[in-house]
């Protein structure tokens, strides 16, 4: 036969070969699939970063003067909505040449605004009627998506006459600076999970590339009696393997324009992506679509490099060599090298250094884990029939079940670290949510204070008023710093902090900073300076860990009468409050009241839909990384289904022997349960062990101690053993089929 009818033989094995030969190509293309959507996702992230940064760039003020141009005060301040973040642009023009932001064709006139697309929306959606007085203005227009720089984000252009604090803006098109420390490490996190949820797909292409190895070796056998060379088999094995691949790329490339198209929905860590963006490079595409069927290809041949097919039958290697160690734990050791040194995080190399350390200790686990588990089952002497087989079957062949456990192991490692890293971080967000008591902060600058603080005590339901007015004090200490002073009655103090028995006229600080008599300089917010003499000996100053004391943090605390002669009134005032009606949107109210002053005042509650940015951040990271798990164990729970029952198959005649000899069915279920679980278990304790440790060494992501969330484990292990159980019942029928004496008959 010429190449191509070698070719056209395998493509029709492929797809004709039986109800085994369907089953295989279609777990190759659903695997190959996902691998080829998420490659043509990452291969996109060029794309994704340098469109991103481009729109950051178009909307970042320029503060630099340029001759001749009038320039725009340019303020933002920010207001939330049910949990999310509404960013208000306050603009005011200078002159007739004033620049104009991007997204619009002119600047807002007072009392205008433009409104994001998505916020436009969530106007229009909204029925209760709180959003609405919440904008500075009327709208009047749309900014346009290329100005915004993630699809889901809200954003005001509001036209004002008043600016305060504004900032004088030239031009826009300058580097910005959107990533926070935090959300470096959120996303070094991300990056990590990715890889360890596309690992174990790859594991799973490969591995079922091998499943039908020995009816693939019979039909190679009676393709070798036909006269057909070892070279021609080799085509045809790659034809057969061709063919899921090309199914797996359609499917991916499918999948992908899908999630394209639906992209502008997802949001994560405020992080989102527009569907132009998730555009891969042609040179990145083609590699892809080479690369994918040749890994197919060469996995399908490395399954039979132990074979030799002849034309009377096959011929295997009956002990298999052993596993080497030394070139297995080079991972490992790589990885621990890259974590160990206590690089900063804050840097570039820092992170990158983390990231490839934790990809590199998770690629030991399926490069020990296989020698392990045949170490393991040499030294098990002993125990029940069952056991014994299936520890006499895992010593003949170890490898493939090792490799499906091992990308679920993978997973579990990669799940546990990350889990633990972001656990501490939950753990410290639910505690300061129970510490702040339900309570609403308001804070307002010194020029509105008395109008604000007014309008928020007008509010229906606000009560448990605690409020403190702050300055800037100079203890004298010599260093030039300056210590926070608060001023509250006494029933605010009793409140917040540590002190009984409080009078008009105390003062509160360390007694080291201030004695009775001592002068000092306050600073207010208009940055004038008045003197102060300290009139009472100041008394142990201990917050409480929750309320305006802690939130604050005053090094001096005083009360009213203990400033007397001292003009308050350019001090900005802080007021915690609670609402006793019961409404889910009281803050809304409050926030409502307060919207004349925007900008000038700002309210923050931690009993809203998540405590903070952060708290939002850690609930969709912890959110994907669950989800991915339990996608990635049902794939593996799927390739084990699939090896079981063509080991079944495989072995029908050695079943119904042991059948003939007497022994039992339940026998033979339990060897398959012990032989599907005892690669779990190892896998299992690895896959801990080595979680545990890369949290341990990436801890300093987040500065933060290590928490194992052993809830996690526990979940994700419990998950992992049910799906061993579940896949060993399902191969009962197929056993019982099996384990009959009419399966030794032979012609």
């Amino acid at each position: 036969m010429t190449g191509r009818e070698d070719l056209m033989l395998g493509f029709r094995l492929a797809v004709g070969g039986g109800r085994g030969s369907i089953v295989r190509l279609v777990l190759s293309t659903v695997g190959i699939g996902l691998a080829v959507a998420v490659l043509l996702i990452g291969a996109s992230a060029g794309t994704v970063k340098e469109n991103r940064d481009q729109r950051a760039y178009a909307t970042s003020p320029r503060n630099e003067p340029i001759p001749g141009v009038a320039p725009l005060n340019h303020h933002t301040t920010t207001t939330d909505f049910r949990g999310q973040a509404i960013s208000l642009v306050h603009l005011q023009a200078t002159g007739p040449n004033s620049p104009i932001p991007p997204g619009v064709d002119r600047l807002p006139a007072p009392g205008e605004v433009f409104l994001s697309p998505k916020l436009d929306e969530l106007v229009a959606a909204d029925t209760s009627g709180l959003l609405r007085p919440r904008l500075p203005g009327k709208p009047v227009g749309i900014i346009d998506a290329e100005a915004v720089l993630n699809p889901n984000d809200l954003v005001v252009y509001a036209g004002t006459d008043n600016p305060r604090n504004g900032v004088a803006t030239y031009a826009f098109g300058s580097l910005p600076g959107y990533e926070t420390p935090f959300e470096r490490g959120i996303l070094s996190l991300l990056l990590i999970g990715l890889f360890v949820l596309l690992t174990p797909v790859f594991i799973f292409v490969g591995t079922v590339s091998r499943l039908g190895g020995a009816a693939r070796d019979r039909r190679l056998a009676a393709l070798r009696l036909a006269g057909s060379s070892l070279k021609q088999l080799r085509r045809i094995t790659a034809a057969e393997s061709l063919v899921g691949a090309v199914a797996g790329l359609v499917a991916g490339a499918a999948s992908f324009l899908l999630f394209r198209g639906a992209v502008a929905d997802f949001q994560v860590l405020r992080f989102g992506v527009y569907p132009e963006d998730l555009t891969p490079p042609w040179p990145l595409v083609v590699l892809i679509v080479l690369v994918v069927p040749a890994l197919t290809v060469a996995a399908a041949w490395a399954a039979q490099r132990h074979t030799v097919v002849e034309p009377l039958g096959v011929v295997r290697e009956t002990v298999p060599p052993k596993r080497r160690l030394w070139w297995r734990l080079l991972p490992i050791v790589a990885g621990i090298a890259l974590i160990a040194p206590d690089f900063s995080v804050a840097s570039e190399f820092g992170r990158m250094a983390l990231i490839a350390g934790a990809v590199l200790l998770m690629l030991g686990i399926p490069a020990v884990l296989p020698w392990l588990l045949e170490r393991v089952v040499a030294r098990i002497k002993g125990g029940p029939p069952s056991f014994q087989l299936a520890i006499r079957r895992l010593r003949n062949d170890s490898g493939t079940p090792a490799r499906v456990v091992a990308g679920l192991c993978v997973v579990l490692a990669g799940v546990i670290a990350l889990q633990s890293l972001l656990a501490g971080q939950v753990t410290l967000a639910a505690v300061y949510q129970k510490k702040t008591d339900d309570r609403i902060s308001v804070h307002a600058d010194s020029s509105v204070a008395d109008q604000a603080i007014a309008a928020v005590r007008a509010v229906p339901g606000a009560a448990g008023f605690q409020a403190m007015r702050s300055m800037l004090v100079d203890t004298n200490r010599g260093d030039g710093g300056l210590a926070s002073l608060a001023v509250a009655d006494c029933a605010t103090i009793e409140a917040t902090t540590a002190a009984t028995g409080c009078h008009d006229g105390d003062v509160f600080a360390d007694p080291a900073s201030l004695h009775k008599g001592q002068s000092v300089k306050l600073t207010d917010d208009d940055k004038r300076e008045r003197p102060w003499t300290v009139p009472a000996t100041p008394r142990p100053l201990g917050v409480k860990p929750s309320g305006l004391g802690e939130q604050l943090q005053p090094h001096v605390l005083a009360t009213p009468a203990a400033m007397a002669g001292v003009d308050l009134a350019a001090a900005p005032v802080t007021v915690s409050l609670r609402g006793t009606t019961g409404d889910p949107d009281f803050v809304e109210l409050v926030r409502n009241s307060v919207a004349p002053y925007s900008g000038q005042v700002s309210v923050s509650s931690a009993n809203e839909k998540r405590v903070s940015d952060e708290a939002r951040m850690l609930d969709d990271v912890r959110n994907i990384l669950f989800g991915g798990a339990l996608s990635v164990l049902l794939l593996a729970g799927v390739s084990l289904l699939v090896l079981a029952q063509e080991q079944v198959r495989e072995r029908r005649r050695a079943l119904g022997a042991l059948a003939a000899t007497g022994v039992p069915v339940r026998v033979i279920v339990r060897s398959l349960l012990w032989q599907n679980g005892i690669p779990l278990l190892v896998g299992i304790v690895v896959a801990t062990v080595t979680g545990i440790a890369v949290a341990a060494l990436g801890r300093r992501l987040f500065w933060k101690g290590l928490h194992v969330d052993w809830s996690a484990v526990g979940l994700l292990t419990a998950a992992a053993i049910a799906m061993v159980l579940l896949v060993t019942a399902s191969t009962v029928p197929s056993v019982r089929a099996a384990a009959k004496t009419e399966n030794l008959r032979t012609e």
